[in-house]
Formats: structure tokens, C-alpha cells, sequence
């Protein structure tokens, strides 16, 4: 087989693996749709996830982040035993750490509660509080997935960590339709300890195969681990901001009407579907690659390197958020119309994805942007400007809130990220100097303006479609969904070779990026 054949091949099966566990995602969240609709259940449920998420978030993600550059630097110059030896000794420290913080938060969780849902009262209270001590276990195994995560990630094995999201997502489908009738949400909340375990279970014989071997180990004087805490601090506050950020959206949500929170989370797993396939995709395998430039300090090839992530998230994103903007209605009543998800729900869920997906760009480039400083062991710049943006997230939720509703959260959040991603490109050219800002920019033109011509073409053509379909089954609206989408992205194709002729380079480029990075011959 020709390496063309072996390329397309390989990069057509990583994006198969990376659609499916998406795919699943959503399945999961249909099946809540359909189960839970936007009950006071799923806003409990929803809630309850909030409290973990402020105990560990921050000290999960400032992991993470982190592992990649300091896990390579030790790759690249002191060899595969060093770098296994300071994973080993971090694993310790983070899982000492996060049962700590599981104990405590088993004894305080009624007050964690009611400093996360105010309004919350009586039985949904107490539901909110057993949800909660059941999925505070979990934080555990997420810490120790996400170590493992950086370690294959860092040398460039991402099939793995890719995949772990579909034997979660199953489990979670799985329990929510045998036990969800039977047990309520609280199945379902027992269903996530089980996938969480199993998601960094199965990191482990990739692992081991590469050469690591786990050991008991716990030195909070080893020099790698100095280095991690160093740079996690401006991380872990910069994810704190964000946690407090997702804190005050829900409070301000659970004031609104029942079903407002749940709306706002269906439409973000919406938003975040597109941003897992593609941008997410793209920031995890341009991580190390980053951390590689910046460690023998090759600034021509990181910033080629960047310049290609920007430019293809421009060009992949820009379309699907004018797509998810004119197609909102239809897609919400196709994915999740049926069941406890009725006309209401799809109403709500609507006017939260529009606004959402005004941001779903800036989502993307500012993952990319982010990293790019981490890369260069810079946490305190996107720290700094990430907690500027989120001061003003806040303030326009208590304005705009007034005026859209739930609208206005979703808004803010939107208008936040694209202030968020100015200031760090402003940070990043005084960084490193030129960034050919302009042909980043001229992207960004180009992708608009085909963006704008299919939306307003796949609008029309979408209303013509479904006023000859018959209305008595959903199927017929599918298939009209499917063809609309199918047109909108053909037409955006063209016009996009047609005004910019590298795109089609950039295509090939991004296979042959994606393959190399993926897998290994």
C-alpha cells in the first residue's frame, strides 16, 4: 500500500474513533433528553455535577495541562525511566490529594449545596445533596485518567485517550435506560463511578506496553514535581475563575424557571459537540508538538505550527456555528424532541444554543491559544487574561440576564470567550513577536463570508425541504436535516477553494499532520 493510501487510511480510522465517541456523547445525552427531559431532575443532576467540578476542576485541569511540557522536557533529555519515575511520583500526590478532598467533601455537602444552588429547597435539595456525595468519588479517577492522558499525549499516542469516552458513554446509556425508570437520576449518578474507573483503567495497558510501570511513590521534594506545582498555580487559579464562572451561571440560572439550567446544558453539549471533533482534536495533538519547538526552541516551527492550528479552526468552526445558529430548531427536535423532551424543552434549549454558538470560534482558538503558552511553561498569561474575561462574563450575566433570560447567560459566555481570545493574541505577538497575524485574519474573512452565504442558502432550503416532507413522523424530518446539512457543508467547500486556494493544501497538510501524530508505523 502507498504511503498516500497508508495515510488517508490511517487519518480516515483516527477520525472515525474521534466522531464516535462524540456520537455516543450525544447518544448519552438523548437518552437523558428522553428520560429526564428538562425535569427538576436534570437540573438537580446538573447541579450536583458543579460541586465536584469546584472541589477538583481546578486541580484536575492545572494536571493536565501541565504534565505535557514538563513529561517531554524530561523525555527528550533525560530519557523514558525519568519521565515514568516523576508520572509515578505526581500520580501519588494528586490521588493522596483528591481523596482528601473526597472525605471532606462528603462531610460538608449539604453545605456545598446550598452554597452552589441558593434556591434550592426541600426535596430537590436533599436529591441535590445525594447526588453529590455519590459523584465526589469520581474526581479520583478523572485525576488519575487525566495524568495518564498527558503521558501518552506527550508521546504523541492519542488513540487511546480518544477513545475513552465511548465505554463511558455506554455504561451511562446503558444504566439510564435498564435503571432509569426504576431508580431515577441517582442510577445514573452511580452509572459515572463505574466509567470514570474504567476510562483510566484502560489508559493502562498502553502504558505499560511503552514502558511504564506503576509504583507507590510519594516525594513532595522531587524537582518535577516542584516544577508541576510552579506552574500549576496560575492554572489551577485560572480554572478556579472558570469553576466560579460555571457557579455563578448556575445560581443565577437556578433563579430563572424550572428547566433553565438543563436547557443551558443540553445546548452547551451541543456547542461542545462540534468543539470536541474538531478544535479539542486539534489543541490535544498540537500540545506536544508546541512543547517539542519550544523545548529545543524552534520558534519558525511553532509558529507554523500555530498558524496552521488557528487557521484550520477558523475555517472547521466558523461554518458550524452559522450552521448551529439557522439550524437550531431542527436540530434540537431531531436530537431530542421525545419523551420528557417536549416543544418547551426544544424552545428553551434553542434560545441557549443560539447565543452559545456565537462563541463556539472563540472556544476553539482559545484552547489553542491557551496552550500555546503552556507550551511555552507560560500558565500565569492565560491565567491573567483568562480571570479579565470572566470578571466581564460576569458582569454581562447580571445585565443581559435581565433582558434574555437564560439567553443572556449563554450570550455572556460567548462575548467573554471573544474578549478572552484578543487578549491573548495581543499577550502571544508580544511574546514571540510576529505572528502573520494577517493571513489569520484574512482567514477568518474568508471562512465568514462563505460562512454567511451558506447560512443564508441551507435556510431556505431547509424550509423548502420540510414543507414537502409529511409531518407525521420524525424520520422525514431527519432525512430533511440531513440533506440541509449535507448542502451547507458542500457549498461552504466550494466557495472556500474557490476564494482561497491553499485551503485545499491545508486539507492535505492536516491529513498527513493528523496521521503522523496519531499513529505510528
Amino acid at each position: 500500500m502507498s504511503t498516500a493510501k497508508k495515510t488517508v487510511k490511517a487519518a480516515g480510522i483516527i477520525m472515525i474513533i474521534t466522531l464516535l465517541s462524540k456520537v455516543f456523547g450525544f447518544l448519552r445525552d438523548m437518552t437523558l433528553a428522553f428520560q429526564f427531559g428538562t425535569s427538576v431532575s436534570m437540573d438537580v443532576y446538573n447541579m450536583a455535577t458543579v460541586i465536584p467540578m469546584i472541589l477538583f476542576a481546578a486541580v484536575t485541569a492545572a494536571i493536565a495541562t501541565t504534565v505535557v511540557p514538563i513529561f517531554t522536557e524530561y523525555f527528550q533529555k533525560d530519557g523514558k525511566r525519568k519521565a515514568f519515575d516523576f508520572i509515578n511520583n505526581l500520580l501519588g500526590i494528586v490521588l493522596l490529594a483528591t481523596i482528601i478532598l473526597t472525605i471532606l467533601g462528603f462531610l460538608f455537602a449539604p453545605y456545598l449545596v446550598k452554597f452552589v444552588a441558593p434556591a434550592f429547597t426541600g426535596e430537590k435539595f436533599e436529591l441535590t445533596v445525594k447526588l453529590t456525595t455519590i459523584l465526589l468519588p469520581t474526581m479520583v479517577f478523572i485525576a488519575a485518567s487525566n495524568i495518564f492522558t498527558g503521558a501518552l499525549q506527550s508521546m504523541e499516542h492519542f488513540t487511546i485517550p480518544a477513545m475513552i469516552g465511548i465505554p463511558y458513554n455506554i455504561i451511562v446509556i446503558t444504566v439510564a435506560i435498564l435503571y432509569g425508570n426504576k431508580f431515577g437520576i441517582t442510577a445514573v449518578a452511580y452509572s459515572i463511578i463505574i466509567a470514570t474507573f474504567l476510562q483510566a483503567l484502560m489508559q493502562l495497558p498502553v502504558l505499560y506496553k511503552l514502558g511504564y510501570r506503576f509504583r507507590v511513590k510519594v516525594d513532595f521534594k522531587d524537582e518535577g514535581v516542584k516544577r508541576v506545582v510552579l506552574l500549576a498555580m496560575p492554572v489551577l487559579m485560572g480554572t478556579g475563575i472558570q469553576t466560579i464562572n460555571v457557579y455563578v451561571d448556575r445560581v443565577i440560572a437556578s433563579f430563572l424557571p424550572d428547566g433553565s439550567i438543563a436547557a443551558l446544558n443540553y445546548a452547551n453539549r451541543l456547542n461542545m459537540f462540534a468543539l470536541g471533533i474538531f478544535s479539542t482534536a486539534i489543541a490535544t495533538v498540537i500540545y506536544p508538538v508546541l512543547s517539542k519547538h519550544s523545548v529545543t526552541d524552534d520558534t519558525e516551527g511553532f509558529l507554523k505550527s500555530l498558524n496552521f492550528a488557528v487557521s484550520s479552526i477558523l475555517y472547521i468552526l466558523i461554518p458550524v456555528s452559522v450552521g448551529a445558529m439557522v439550524l437550531r430548531m431542527p436540530i434540537i427536535k431531531v436530537l431530542f424532541e421525545r419523551g420528557a423532551f417536549d416543544e418547551n424543552s426544544t424552545y428553551l434549549t434553542s434560545i441557549a444554543l443560539f447565543y452559545y454558538a456565537i462563541g463556539m470560534t472563540a472556544y476553539g482558538l482559545r484552547d489553542v491559544l491557551s496552550r500555546s503558552f503552556y507550551s511555552m511553561k507560560d500558565t500565569k498569561t492565560p491565567m491573567i487574561n483568562g480571570a479579565m474575561a470572566v470578571l466581564l462574563n460576569i458582569a454581562l450575566n447580571l445585565i443581559l440576564v435581565r433582558y434574555l433570560k437564560l439567553g443572556g447567560l449563554a450570550l455572556s459566555t460567548s462575548l467573554a470567550a471573544i474578549f478572552a481570545i484578543f487578549l491573548l493574541f495581543t499577550s502571544l505577538k508580544r511574546k514571540v513577536g510576529k505572528i502573520d497575524g494577517k493571513y489569520m485574519f484574512m482567514s477568518f474573512i474568508r471562512a465568514m463570508l462563505a460562512s454567511i452565504v451558506m447560512g443564508v442558502l441551507v435556510h431556505f432550503m431547509y424550509n423548502n425541504f420540510i414543507v414537502k416532507m409529511p409531518s407525521d413522523k420524525r424520520i422525514y424530518e431527519a432525512i430533511a436535516l440531513f440533506i440541509t446539512i449535507l448542502a451547507g457543508a458542500i457549498i461552504y467547500s466550494v466557495i472556500v477553494l474557490v476564494i482561497d486556494r491553499s485551503a485545499f493544501s491545508y486539507f492535505k497538510k492536516g491529513i498527513r499532520f493528523v496521521n503522523s501524530k496519531f499513529v505510528k508505523n
